[in-house]
């Protein structure tokens, strides 16, 4: 089955996806002001909340802040991020002169620091959605996973036709379901949260489904 993944064909290499990943995510670090990119985390931030419900949803935001607090400001990452291009007082006049043609660029620095504080905090808040989506993808999941191993074993008794197709393409579904959720932990632009709710809740159960019940019936 991880031949049937290796042969298809992906659109991007990961390391052209890297390579344009970075670039994106400089480009908006430098060139997009901060306040931009916050609107746009809290707009993100409010789907959620609307989506998961009042009650809910602080969980949510309190695993997000506890776990953003961990890897983030405890660790001084975030305080080195802020306090980095931080112009140092200079102890000669060359050292002043320099340090003011640097302050036209302190600014573009400065948001940029901002900015990849901001995305490091979405990527938080994305990964604990993810993570709060997994017990639904086990209720919905298990149960199909084992409808469809019974489907397959009535195929093997029966007439039933085991499509190979269905077998590589539902394959093809899962890999591209973990990949594309791996991936909008570094999307820089506002997601839906019901984006991954389908695709944890509904699109991987059906490749469960497909994938299992569509087996050779010799294996």
């Amino acid at each position: 089955m991880l031949d049937q993944l290796k042969d298809d064909k992906w659109p991007i290499s990961f390391k052209g996806l890297m390579i344009w990943g970075t670039a994106i995510w400089l480009v908006i670090m430098f060139f997009v002001p901060a306040s931009f990119v916050y609107e746009n985390m809290m707009k993100e931030i409010g789907w959620g909340e609307k989506m998961i419900g009042a009650n809910e949803f602080p969980a949510v935001m309190g695993t997000t802040n506890a776990r953003y607090k961990y890897f983030f400001i405890d660790t001084r990452i975030d305080a080195g991020l802020k306090n980095y291009y931080q112009p140092i007082k200079a102890k000669t006049t060359t050292g002043d002169v320099f340090n003011k043609i640097g302050d036209l660029a302190v600014p573009f620095f400065m948001n940029g620091a901002k900015v990849f504080n901001y995305l490091l905090f979405i990527m938080t808040y994305r990964l604990s959605l993810i993570i709060y989506w997994i017990p639904f993808l086990l209720v919905v999941g298990v149960p199909s996973m084992f409808a469809g191993l019974m489907k397959w074993m009535s195929k093997r008794y029966t007439f039933g036709y085991s499509s190979p197709f269905f077998n590589r393409r539902s394959l093809t579904m899962i890999g591209w379901g973990i990949f594309s959720m791996l991936l909008s932990l570094f999307v820089p632009f506002p997601i839906p949260p019901m984006i991954g709710a389908v695709v944890m809740i509904v699109a991987m159960p059906i490749a469960f489904i497909l994938l299992i019940s569509n087996l050779p019936k010799r294996i």
